[in-house]
């Protein structure tokens, strides 16, 4: 009984943002997520990238204007997609030989579904120990 990235409660720790959205807007937006991301998503609903406080603070560093500079031109795209009919253990040995900065979950369609967090990371090793315990 193998479980899937489908299994976790993915919804959590992130809000999504679009590609033409301002700073202004996706930090609004971050500062409703406790420790969490933002997923930039184009009009297809497709992961193009992430945003984190990092991205926002060295912008603002930066001197960038947050109601002109556009979220796209400061995102992080160094994200691994997994979809949610994928295997724990599979994943997690992805993630881990990968070690990307974000990790998001998407359908058969790539479609985004969720952000794969560091508390789903650790609710997945736990899964999987845990099965691999009973021999599952």
């Amino acid at each position: 009984m193998a479980k899937t990235v489908g299994d976790l409660k993915l919804d959590d720790e992130h809000s999504t943002i679009g590609l033409d959205d301002t700073l202004q807007e996706g930090a609004k937006r971050l500062i409703t997520v406790q420790n969490g991301i933002l997923v930039v998503l184009d009009d297809d609903q497709q992961v193009k990238g992430v945003l984190g406080t990092k991205q926002f603070l060295k912008a603002f560093a930066d001197g960038k204007d947050s109601k002109n500079e556009l979220c796209k031109d400061h995102m992080e795209m160094d994200f691994l997609l997994v979809h949610i009919s994928e295997k724990l253990d599979a994943v997690l040995e992805k993630i881990k030989n990968r070690q990307p900065q974000a990790v998001v979950a998407v359908d058969d369609d790539d479609t985004f579904v969720g952000y794969f967090s560091p508390n789903d990371y650790q609710e997945a090793q736990n899964l999987v120990s845990n099965l691999k315990n009973l021999k599952l």
